[in-house]
């Protein structure tokens, strides 16, 4: 069985076709803004050969156009709060984004809870589910598209720079260049390890976030070479969390 995953984001969004085995095909990104439209002029759905669709949206105008051209023939999971494969643990359940669901469910084939997620889209949210399974929170910041960008558009001489190219074991920039680097991606990147490790310290008891952690999200290609490593990254994520919450929510062994 075959399911056409779509993850609308605020400026992409991304789409491939999940197995029941979870393998991933056909990952595409296309324009949040157009994609309703196009979903149906290219007729995406039959294109991926898939058996139903799971979906997911952050943008509440963006889900109600591709919703209202979705039809009825089609098998449609949208994940939401109300329908969330694993239990949310905080306050406000209807606050939560979508694509925050899906990727921590997603995360859930790779890791046994506690586990992390770092999510590098427009925004950068950095998720936790504890050690009982359930999502428990998270934090939400700029992403690095804002960081890198936002000094070169805000200010007068100041360059637009390609924080992926930055060199990570600078302390001090000797120029504009180097110094913007170590201010935006290492800074960003700083920021990021500091959260994942009060998160670490609070919910861990002691083992270590650094095998239980990945991340996703469109700009990892942004980012310092040298500091992304090691690290676990799975691109097509929040597609897999839909596909196993189709799964979950259908209750079919997979």
């Amino acid at each position: 069985m075959k399911i056409f995953c779509i993850d609308i984001g605020n400026t992409h969004t991304h789409c491939a076709t999940v197995s029941d085995c979870y393998n991933v095909s056909d990952s595409v990104d296309y324009d949040s803004d157009s994609f309703a439209e196009r979903f149906v002029r290219e007729n995406l759905f039959a294109q991926s050969c898939a058996d139903a669709i799971s979906w997911c949206s952050v943008v509440p105008r963006y889900a109600a156009s591709l919703e209202a051209r979705m039809g009825t023939n089609i098998d449609v999971h949208h994940l939401s709060y109300v329908n969330s494969p694993i239990p949310l643990d905080i306050r406000i359940p209807s606050q939560l984004g979508q694509d925050r669901i899906a990727d921590a469910v997603g995360a859930g084939l790779f890791f046994k809870p506690p586990y992390i997620v770092v999510d590098m889209g427009t925004a950068v949210t950095i998720d936790l589910v504890d050690r009982s399974g359930k999502y428990a929170g998270g934090a939400i910041a700029p992403g690095m598209h804002a960081f890198a960008a936002y000094l070169g558009e805000r200010t007068a001489q100041l360059p637009q720079i390609d924080p992926s190219k930055a060199d990570y074991e600078l302390s001090i920039g000797r120029d504009t260049v180097e110094a913007m680097y170590v201010g935006c991606a290492k800074g960003f990147c700083k920021l990021a390890d500091g959260i994942i490790e009060d998160i670490e310290r609070d919910f861990f008891d002691g083992e270590s976030a650094a095998f239980k952690t990945v991340f996703t999200g469109g700009n990892i290609a942004l980012l310092p070479q040298k500091w992304i490593g090691c690290r676990k990254i799975e691109t097509n994520l929040a597609q897999l969390g839909l596909a196993r919450s189709y799964f979950l929510n259908r209750k079919i062994q997979v």
